[in-house]
């Protein structure tokens, strides 16, 4: 997975920005098409200290969700 550098807060100009785990409830699922049921991972979010404005929201371990083997190019 590539790196993101984000430095300051898009809304607000805020270069305060914390990482945090999203709640448990708010995971990221997929029920893909082909065989293999329900797929879950983890979901971080950065946070802008200043405004509160969740500027990016990710998974860490992508591969749990599409493994390289199923993924297709767009």
């Amino acid at each position: 997975m590539k790196e993101v550098k984000i430095e300051k807060c898009p809304f607000c100009g805020g270069e305060e920005l914390i990482e945090t785990r999203v709640a448990s409830y708010g995971g990221a699922y997929l029920a893909p098409v082909t065989k293999g049921g329900l797929r879950s991972a983890v979901l971080f979010a950065t946070v802008c200290r200043d405004c509160g404005s969740v500027v990016r929201t990710y998974c860490k371990e992508p591969e749990k969700l599409f493994p390289k083997k199923e993924r297709r190019d767009c």
